[in-house]
This record gives structure tokens, C-alpha cells and sequence, in this order.
């Protein structure tokens, strides 16, 4: 939507005394807004509100001509300075401008990136004011300003919570996107582990496929060939949920209790994917227009008048005229599109279904207000403070009425229970009045609840079945079911196979160096099995005695060198120094955190967005947050790696002391048998 659509605008018409007129009889059109004519080609944008302003007019003496009607105050030419489109959003007692809103604040991210920092400040602040339900300004402004000055920020988090007490689609935008990415996270913490704890168990798995291999060729080449073998499966297109819970299967007779409960999870998690692909379902109902009983009502609040939004609400509340949420989302697009008698009579029809609803009971009073029913409107108001004694807005639009009539008592007792209600609410509306002494009414939308309850019991209707975030759509787990269905039978398969092999050709350790053998590479010692590479070392020991210190040598190059891997990929791979000490939990919550944050600082867009997106990311999380993040999940995960190795090596001392005192007694002993 170009510049050039800013063009077509409505002229305000002269001042009307608010008495309701005589009868009951449907209003026609607002007769107070007379359309300026507009060049062929002209759309419309949230700029075309200003025709339709909800002010109230103050009346004319009686008996005295209504003064002439003032000119309306044309939209600024261009879109350089934001403050020219905030003056005018305030002339106009605009309720807010959401596309100029997003133009500002994207050029704002465009200015920061360049090292325009004053301008940026200026944009995204301008953004700001120009929509005050967008959020994304208020979190840009309070990273940038978290360093420096630290009480502003706390305001603009203070803002941001106020804004998502009272939107819905913050509320699911956040309740939606904190469910799906928490549950990514979970999904990737466990696969992470999962596939460090297969890599950290690759010798048990390649092991017999080794020896076996090993009969047709030599001994290296089988060594290559298993570990083709072993990635084949990730590289073949089966994703990496399947290979690693086959290999985690195949490997549950040598498992520990914490990998095999690691493997448990996964595989829950996998078999969770579609009860996840369903909520998100369901939360997604919000986002399309044909899906009942919302019919994307929700996403009308922030968003600029359209002729085809209201045609296409006034089509679905001719059909379903019981359907409370369409006629209020009908007469609230009409109320903003000056169609003041399609509004009227949809909100009647909300109050009638909801009449204990004190929002229809207001927003039907400012359409009545706007007509010049100035009784009826107060008839309204009163209904809206009888049904909620604590709606501040039905106190304060009631205090305009009685100030346009002069009844300035009442009006003082009307606005002083308002501030009581909600000082905040009445100051900020009380600061939009203008040189022309007017002050808007204030309009209010549904509470969060009543959408909430509707999501929770509508039915999800059977086109929208796998309608899933962008996000997930591209991995083979959200297939759902067959997904869960083809892990179990990888899962059967595995552990069938892997216990065979098992019983067949047992696994275990090198007595000397821990390293896995079977009983056709192992070289017995009496009650001990070494390796080859141990039996080799023993072999060069012309003594017993020298034998056992060739062996220590051995066992500790091998520790060192181990030791020194896993340092290395621990620094670089949090959780990994744990996983590597057969510890299973830590290091998957450990490895969720690092994607979390690894996802925040790419700036990768949320899965689940009601507004439109802007193609540029900003930086609601703090830069500062991310690099504590990252810090605290690394100084956990080294401090933990660090701590056990020490124990590690604790133990390997006091292993190598009984060696040596082993060798020192067989010495002696052998000298008085000797004597």
C-alpha cells in the first residue's frame, strides 16, 4: 500500500446538538460526515479514519446558528518526519494509524543499523505514539535503552505489560509462540543429547559390525566402511528424530538408567507431536476468516478501516445473526468506517445477545453520541456502568456528554469517577485534546476472556486439519501420527536387533583402558580382557612388573587424550562435558537454552504472528539478556564438566596408587620366596 493512497480523505461537517431525535426508529447514516470527492484509482488506508473520528462535538446555544465547519486537517504529504503524522494523528483525535505505525518503526531498525541512532530513537518512538497497541516499538526502545538508562526501560516493560493485560492477540501471540517454541526447544534439547549420546556410544555400535566386516577385508577398512554405516541413515533423507532413536534402540542392552530414560523422552516427545500440532490448530483459528465462530473477528481491534472487511462481516452477520462476535466485530469495522446506522444496529443485536456485556453497552453509546442522541447514549452509558461498575470509559464518555450540555456538575462527578477507576486511561485521552477544545470517545474492544472461551469450545473445522506454523511444516515430525507409528516400529526394530546381537556377541570394557570389546578381539589375562592394543603393551613387558607399568602408561595416554577431546568439544558444545560423564538431564535442559538463544540472536521471526510481519528484524531481546544467557548456560554447563572430571581424576589416582602398591607387594614377596 503505496504513499499515494494517503490521498482520499473526509471533511468533518458542522457541530450537532447530541438530543436523541423523536421515535425509536433506526438511524440512517451519520449525516455529519460528508465524503470530499476523491480522484478515480484512490484507496483507502488506516489514514481514511480521520473522516470517521469519535469526538464529541460541543453543541451549539440553542436558538443560534451552528457555527460554520471547520476545515479538515489534510494528512502530511510524505512520510519523512514522524512528528508531523503524530500532530496529525492527534488533530484528527485519530484512536491510532497501525500502517504509518510499522513504516516508522521499520525505517527506525533501518536508521540503527545504519549508526543513526538519534533518528532511530525518533522513528520507533513516533511508532510508538502513532499505534499504542503495536509492541514491538516499546520492546525495541527498552533493549536499547536497558544499559543506558535503565528506569526508561522499566517503563517500556512496564508498557508492554499493560498491553498484553488487555489485548487478546498479544495474549496469543504470546500464550502461542511461548507453547510452540518452548516445545521446540524441549524437542530439540532431547534430539541434541540424544544424537551426543549415540556419537559418545559409537564404538558399541560400530564394534560388531567392525569385527564382522573385518573377516573380508582389513582391519582399517572395516573401521571406514562401520562408520559409513553408521551416518548412512542420517544422510539418507530419514531426518534425525528416526536414526537416533533406531541407534538409542539398538543400543538399550548397554544403556545406562539416565540414557535409557533420555531415550524414553524423545520418544514421548515424538509421540506428543500431535496433541502440539493440534493446540496449534486450534490457536490458529484466529488467523482465518473462514474458520467459525471467529471469522479472524480478533484480528480487527488494531487493524485500518477496509470496505471489503465490511462487506465481507456484514454477508457472514446476515447469515448468523446469533453470532454475537461477528455483529460486534460488524458494528465495530462500521463504527470506524462512519457507516453509524449498520453500527448501531449491530451492536443492538450484541446487546441483546450479551446483555450483560458492558463494552456493547459503551461503544453502542458513542455511536448513539455520534448521532446527536445525546439521552440515548447516556441510557447506554449508564447500562454499561450498571453491568460493570468498574468501566472506567462508560464514566468518561458520559462525562462528554454532560460537558457538551453544559451540566458541568455532573460531568466533574462522571470524569472523577473515571480517573478513580483508571487515572492512566482518563490522562491519556485527556492529553489528544486539541486546539478545537474536543476530546474523543473512547471505544472499547471485547476482553481477552470472552475469546479465550470461545477458542476453548469451538470445533476445528476439517479444512484446517494440518494447518500448522510455517516452522514446523518443513520437518518430517509434524506428520502427526504416521510419524509416531513409524518411530515405534524403528524403535521395535532396534531393540529386537541390538539384544540379539548382545546375546550373540556380548559387549564390554577393556579391563585396562575401557575401551569395548568382544569376546573374539579380546586377549584374556586370567580373570581380565584386554584389548589389543593392551594386550600389545603387556606383550612388550619382559616382567610382570613391567608389564602392569606399561599398562598404567597405556590407560593414562588414553585418559589424557580423551580428556582433551572432550575439554575441547565441552567449551564449545554445552552439555556435552556432562553427556560425556553419563549425565542426561542437565545437558538437555542446558542444550534447549542454547537453542533458544542461538534462535533469538539469528532473530528468526516467531512461528505465530497476528500482524503482518515486517521482513526486518528488531531487537526486542536485549543484545545484553542474550549475552547473559549464554554466559550463565556455559559457566553451568563448564563448571559441572569440571567438577566431575575432577573426580575423574581423582579416581584415576587412586586407581594408579593401588597399581603401583600391587607391584611394589609382588616385588617383595617374590624376594623372600626367592631367600
Amino acid at each position: 500500500m503505496g504513499v499515494a493512497a494517503l490521498a482520499a480523505w473526509m471533511t468533518l461537517a458542522p457541530p450537532h446538538s447530541c438530543a436523541a431525535p423523536a421515535g425509536n426508529v433506526e438511524a440512517a447514516p451519520d449525516p455529519t460526515i460528508a465524503a470530499e470527492p476523491t480522484t478515480p484509482g484512490d484507496t483507502q488506508t488506516s489514514s481514511t479514519l480521520a473522516a470517521r473520528t469519535s469526538v464529541v462535538r460541543r453543541a451549539a446555544p440553542p436558538r443560534e446558528p451552528h457555527p460554520p465547519a471547520p476545515q479538515a486537517t489534510r494528512p502530511p504529504g510524505d512520510l519523512r518526519h514522524v512528528s508531523d503524522w503524530t500532530a496529525y494523528r492527534t488533530t484528527r483525535h485519530l484512536a491510532s494509524l497501525p500502517l504509518e505505525a510499522r513504516i516508522f518503526y521499520r525505517r527506525g531498525l533501518i536508521a540503527r543499523q545504519s549508526g543513526q541512532r538519534d533518528e532511530a530513537l525518533l522513528n520507533v518512538r513516533g511508532a510508538s505514539e502513532l499505534d499504542p497497541s503495536f509492541v514491538e516499538p516499546h520492546l525495541t526502545l527498552a533493549s536499547w535503552m536497558l544499559t543506558r538508562e535503565p528506569s526508561q526501560a522499566l517503563q517500556q516493560y512496564a508498557v508492554v505489560l499493560e498491553l498484553i493485560r488487555q489485548s487478546f492477540n498479544l495474549q496469543l501471540e504470546l500464550a502461542a509462540n511461548a507453547f510452540l517454541i518452548g516445545y521446540q526447544a524441549l524437542f530439540a534439547g532431547l534430539l541434541l543429547a540424544a544424537m551426543l549420546v549415540v556419537w559418545l556410544r559409537r564404538e558399541e555400535v560400530t564394534h560388531v559390525w567392525r569385527e564382522s566386516l573385518a573377516r573380508f577385508g582389513t582391519r582399517r577398512g572395516s573401521q571406514w566402511w562401520a562408520a559409513a554405516f553408521m551416518g548412512l541413515p542420517f544422510l539418507a533423507g530419514f531426518g534425525l528424530t528416526l536414526p537416533t532413536l533406531g541407534f538409542l534402540a539398538y543400543l538399550w542392552p548397554v544403556l545406562r538408567a539416565r540414557e535409557r530414560a533420555l531415550f524414553i523422552l524423545l520418544l514421548a516427545a515424538v509421540f506428543a507431536m500431535p496433541a502440539v500440532l493440534s493446540v496449534s490448530e486450534r490457536l490458529s483459528l484466529p488467523l482465518h476468516e473462514g474458520a467459525a465462530p471467529l471469522y479472524a473477528v480478533p484480528a480487527l481491534e488494531n487493524s485500518p478501516y477496509r470496505a471489503d472487511s465490511q462487506a465481507r462481516l456484514t454477508a457472514l452477520a446476515v447469515r448468523m445473526p446469533d453470532n454475537a462476535l461477528l455483529q460486534f466485530g460488524l458494528g465495530w469495522t462500521a463504527r470506524r468506517g462512519g457507516s453509524l446506522g449498520v453500527a448501531e444496529k449491530a451492536y443492538r443485536r450484541v446487546v441483546e445477545l450479551w446483555p450483560a456485556n458492558d463494552r456493547a453497552w459503551n461503544d453502542l453509546g458513542n455511536v448513539l453520541a455520534m448521532q446527536g442522541r445525546g439521552d440515548d447514549a447516556l441510557a447506554c452509558y449508564r447500562r454499561a456502568i450498571d453491568a460493570n461498575p468498574a468501566n472506567a470509559a462508560a464514566s468518561f464518555n458520559s462525562a462528554q456528554i454532560h460537558t457538551q450540555r453544559y451540566d458541568y456538575a455532573a460531568a466533574t462527578e462522571a470524569l472523577a469517577r473515571a480517573s478513580a477507576l483508571d487515572f492512566e486511561l482518563v490522562r491519556n485521552y485527556q492529553a489528544q485534546g486539541t486546539a478545537d477544545g474536543l476530546l474523543p470517545l473512547i471505544d472499547q474492544w471485547l476482553e481477552p476472556k470472552v475469546f479465550w472461551n470461545t477458542i476453548r469450545t469451538a470445533a476445528i473445522p476439517t479444512d484446517m486439519a494440518g494447518d500448522v506454523p510455517v516452522g514446523l511444516r518443513r520437518h518430517a515430525e509434524a506428520m502427526g501420527w504416521p510419524f509416531g507409528a513409524l518411530a515405534i516400529i524403528v524403535c521395535v526394530i532396534g531393540i529386537a536387533c541390538g539384544t540379539w546381537q548382545h546375546r550373540r556377541l556380548h559387549l564390554r570394557l577393556c579391563s585396562n583402558c575401557d575401551a569395548t570389546v568382544c569376546r573374539r578381539c579380546a586377549v584374556r589375562r586370567r580373570e581380565h580382557a584386554l584389548c589389543p592394543a593392551c594386550a600389545a603393551a603387556e606383550a612388550q613387558g619382559e616382567t610382570p612388573e613391567f608389564s602392569r607399568v606399561l599398562l598404567l602408561r597405556r590407560r593414562q595416554e588414553r585418559s589424557r587424550r580423551l580428556r582433551f577431546v572432550h575439554t575441547a568439544l565441552a567449551a564449545t558444545l554445552p552439555g556435552y562435558g556432562l553427556l560425556a560423564h553419563r549425565r542426561a538431564f542437565t545437558p538437555v535442559f542446558l542444550l534447549a537454552a542454547t537453542w533458544l538463544l542461538a534462535r533469538a540472536w539469528s532473530g528468526t521471526a516467531a512461528p505465530y504472528a497476528l500482524d503482518p510481519r515486517l521482513t526486518l528484524p528488531g531487537q526486542e531481546v536485549p543484545a545484553v539478556a542474550l549475552v547473559s544467557g549464554a554466559a550463565l548456560v556455559y559457566a553451568i554447563s563448564l563448571l559441572g564438566y569440571f567438577r566431575l572430571a575432577e573426580q575423574e581424576r581423582a579416581r584415576e589416582r587412586s586407581h594408579n596408587a593401588m597399581q603401583r602398591g600391587r607391584v611394589q607387594q609382588n616385588t617383595r614377596r617374590s624376594f623372600q620366596t626367592a631367600a
